[in-house]
């Protein structure tokens, strides 16, 4: 969990305001996908499932990210994507490990609520959860007129691409 020292506090406010633009996806994926990019650092880094990508630019995340909510709405799951719980772990001053779980809700029926997990009925995916790690920075003196710059430097989402394709088989087809 977060301390009240340290990179924690600044690590769980940024990924909350990530989490701000997540959920944007539901109304507005083009907003969610360009507010989304613009928490990851240059050459962001995913490693999923024994695969590495290195996204360049913001721009290139903003895209990437657009097309992944186009099609979680296109597989009839949508892309209502809400925060569940945040856990900090320090690696420095200027970097931390941040465990997010996420539920994906179908229908406006979350888990919480008594919503089931896993395949629903007819062949329809119901909602489900899933936890990612991302790499935390936080650079003092290297923003926009020597300000502060962070950002997530790398993303370790194996849980949320297995969980995907158990359920949306086909989504690398689509």
């Amino acid at each position: 969990m977060s301390s009240s020292k340290g990179i924690s506090p600044h690590a769980t406010l940024f990924t909350h305001s990530y989490a701000r633009a997540t959920a944007l996806g539901s109304t507005d994926p083009q907003a969610s996908a360009t507010a989304m990019s613009s928490h990851y650092l240059p050459n962001l880094t995913s490693f999923t499932l024994g695969t590495t990508t290195t996204v360049s630019t913001p721009a290139e995340a903003a895209k990437g990210t657009l097309l992944h909510l186009q099609k979680l709405i296109k597989a009839g799951v949508g892309a209502d994507i809400r925060l569940i719980r945040v856990a900090v772990k320090e690696i420095s001053e200027f970097s931390a490990a941040v465990f997010v779980t996420w539920e994906l809700v179908v229908d406006d029926n979350p888990i919480s609520d008594g919503g089931a997990e896993g395949k629903g009925g007819k062949g329809k995916a119901k909602g489900w959860r899933w936890r990612n790690c991302y790499g935390y920075r936080r650079m003092e003196g290297q923003g926009v007129d020597g300000g502060v710059k962070e950002g997530f430097e790398y993303i370790v989402s194996d849980e949320e691409v297995g969980e995907l394709v158990k359920r949306v088989p086909k989504y690398f087809e689509m």
